[in-house]
């Protein structure tokens, strides 16, 4: 008989609602879908610099957050310099 450890967590009802789901969906057990996400997780964080993961939520204060919003609606012109990076020409 295998050894098995148990441990518990605090997750939002949209997420617990997701996994439900999903799991149900592909029929698959909870128990295996929270694993096998913490392990790729685990090993994602190992191999990736903390430069490549991206927050999954950022706070903003209003003032900044207009500005982004500003930003997005009418984004300005490319630099010289962006056009550049994205053919790939090194400066």
């Amino acid at each position: 008989m295998s050894e098995q450890a148990q441990i518990s967590a605090q997750i939002s009802p949209a997420t617990k609602e997701q996994l439900d789901r999903f799991t149900e969906r592909l029929g698959l057990k909870k128990n295996y879908v929270v694993e096998q996400a913490l392990l790729y997780f685990m090993e994602a964080r190992r191999e990736l610099p903390d430069e490549a993961l991206i927050p999954t939520r950022i706070v903003l204060e209003d003032a900044a957050f207009e500005r982004v919003a500003q930003l997005l609606e009418a984004p300005p012109a490319p630099t010289r310099a962006l056009r550049e990076l994205m053919r790939g020409r090194k400066r």
